[in-house]
């Protein structure tokens, strides 16, 4: 028994009759296309750390380590395309055009596409070139920062020249790998010398229980908290409480 395409009338055998609609596979590949990805997608990345937003959360980039950042640049472009298509997608990304990326510049990645149209076919696999754009932001720990917008102080007293080298050094190791190399003691806290010691001064309550905890472990302190109104949260929607952690040496 003869069968015909549905569609453009050619001949086709059993397998499309039943599985592909009465299609012959050239029409059904053209009537089930491959989902199109975009052709232009914006990266929103912080002006001041270079830190990338993938699915509305900031992920830092390390600098220090080129191929970490090329597999956390492209990972986040390649989220931003299958987000917009629901795709598989695999990105082609040299460290040229990262680092143009993150200067600001507009740059073309080849995207390839993989797609099962049918469970019973082989996948689609096809090439687009997308244009990636630069949208520069900045990110909430850059943003507490440059407006000097901390949520907690320590302050260390007691402690001689030498303690407080390594505290400081201490310190620093714990805000990069916190933060994945994108902050330092320098552009993730401010350390500031007072009479008596160091008023160290940070972004969020969390760093600073961290910290508290590494240097208690390396030190024998006395410790005294306490909390001070500073006035409204308007994103949380109550009262902003900055927190102040005291840690006196207890070898003087």
């Amino acid at each position: 028994m003869k069968r015909f395409c549905a569609r453009c009338g050619a001949n086709i055998g059993l397998f499309e009759a039943t599985n592909l609609g009465n299609l012959c596979l050239k029409c059904y590949m053209e009537v089930h296309k491959i989902a199109e990805p975009p052709r232009t997608i914006t990266m929103t990345i912080c002006r001041k750390c270079l830190s990338i937003k993938v699915k509305g959360k900031w992920q830092p980039l390390d600098l220090s380590s080129e191929e970490t950042s090329i597999l956390r640049v492209n990972q986040a472009i390649r989220s931003e395309i299958e987000r917009a298509c629901k795709l598989k997608i695999d990105v082609s990304l040299t460290p040229q055009d990262m680092y143009r990326l993150l200067s600001g510049e507009q740059i073309t990645v080849k995207a390839t596409l993989n797609e099962r149209i049918h469970p019973l076919l082989e996948p689609v696999i096809e090439s687009r070139d997308i244009e990636v754009k630069c949208d520069f932001s900045i990110c909430p720990i850059c943003f507490k920062i440059v407006g000097k917008r901390f949520e907690a102080t320590i302050q260390l007293r007691g402690f001689n020249t030498r303690e407080l080298d390594q505290i400081k050094s201490l310190i620093n190791k714990l805000i990069l790998d916190k933060s994945g190399g994108s902050h330092n003691i320098q552009t993730g806290a401010v350390w500031e010398e007072v009479d008596g010691g160091v008023d160290i001064k940070l972004p969020s309550t969390d760093i600073a229980r961290r910290i508290v905890s590494v240097v208690k472990r390396y030190f024998k302190v006395q410790t005294k908290e306490s909390y001070k109104d500073a006035g409204w949260d308007k994103s949380r929607g109550k009262p902003l409480r900055k927190l102040t952690i005291l840690l006196r040496s207890r070898n003087t």
